[in-house]
């Protein structure tokens, strides 16, 4: 079989014009539902791909989404990446990822980059600030709320403060009554969020928040925690449980733990926060607030999508719910 070269060839096999193969491909409109199956099978049995860069230059789009992205390495924000990557490729938009390293002056020099480049539209997750001079341009601020709100800005979020209840509160039905937390308020107020969760289940359950043992760290990171909780160890301090606002950090403090010959759930009980790969696998499993990254994704690749194609939107901000996936961490022995 004769592989189909472009959009005239899929018309023929199909038996409609070109004009329709586009419309489908644009997802325009204006044919039946057994057209565009037709024309969807018939592409996907050629291993057809449109002509992005053609169709770019009729259009005045490059076709390429901007992604920026905190850290690339954390396993909740390469999910995100990879679940936006993979439902923008189906709508024919590559993605250009730009990593950060939570550094404020990288993230703006790599959003001047992307408006330089005439992308199609930017998706910030956990961006450090909000970027009101790129007016013409639809950016999806994903993961930290943005003041940056108008017609072409859309706002997705998680309930960060019900999830840091709803952790604090399974360690305290656990019996636990001197909670620990690893936090990191620095410039990010999903962590403020969780936090104020952490106090308003103390305060739900009559248990004063013991100061000492409230610890706001430098980063976000294995380390910082490591080293944070064999600082809580070496001390003496007296709690039962850790409460971390990340799974990093969590991971951070059951290795911790462990190397100073406490385990989990045995000697402390311990919760996290995303509920990504590393809280599976780490130690006994860890106890984890569940973010619903594919729902995240899905709708910041719609909400993307519609403002470039100048449809407007029911509505810009999202606060999506959480739920908590329970494992050992939080079992007492």
């Amino acid at each position: 079989m004769t592989k189909a070269k472009n959009i005239k060839d899929i018309a023929k096999l199909a038996n409609v014009s070109a004009a329709t193969v586009s419309r489908v491909i644009n997802q325009n409109g204006r044919y039946s539902k057994e057209t565009e199956q037709r024309v969807k099978r018939i592409i996907k049995e050629h291993n057809y791909i449109p002509n992005m860069s053609a169709k770019g230059l009729r259009t005045n789009q490059t076709f390429v989404i901007g992604v920026i992205v905190p850290d690339i390495t954390n396993n909740h924000f390469a999910s995100l990446v990879l679940k936006l990557e993979t439902g923008l490729f189906k709508h024919g938009y590559s993605c250009l990822i730009c990593n950060t390293n939570e550094s404020r002056e990288l993230e703006q020099k790599h959003m001047k980059s992307l408006s330089a480049q005439n992308v199609s539209g930017i998706i910030v997750i956990s961006g450090m600030q909000d970027y009101p001079e790129l007016n013409d341009l639809p950016i999806v601020y994903v993961d930290r709320p943005s003041k940056d709100m108008r017609s072409n800005r859309a706002m997705i979020e998680s309930d960060n403060e019900r999830g840091g209840y709803l952790a604090t509160e399974e360690l305290i039905k656990a019996g636990c009554k001197q909670i620990a937390i690893l936090k990191c308020l620095y410039n990010d107020p999903n962590q403020v969020l969780r936090y104020e969760g952490f106090k308003r289940a103390l305060a739900a359950y009559g248990i004063a928040e013991d100061t000492p043992l409230s610890e706001d760290l430098s980063e976000v990171s294995f380390d910082a925690a490591y080293n944070k909780v064999k600082s809580l160890l070496d001390r003496k301090a007296n709690f039962d449980s850790l409460m971390c606002t990340t799974d990093t950090l969590a991971a951070g403090a059951v290795i911790a733990l462990r190397e100073n010959g406490l385990e989990v759930p045995r000697d402390k009980l311990v919760t996290g926060f995303d509920d990504c790969q590393i809280a599976e696998v780490c130690g006994p499993g860890i106890t984890s607030v569940h973010q619903d990254v594919d729902e995240m994704a899905k709708l910041a690749t719609r909400l993307l999508l519609d403002m470039i194609n100048k449809k407007e939107l029911d509505q810009l901000y999202y606060k999506l719910p959480v739920s908590l996936t329970i494992r050992s961490s939080t079992t007492k022995l």
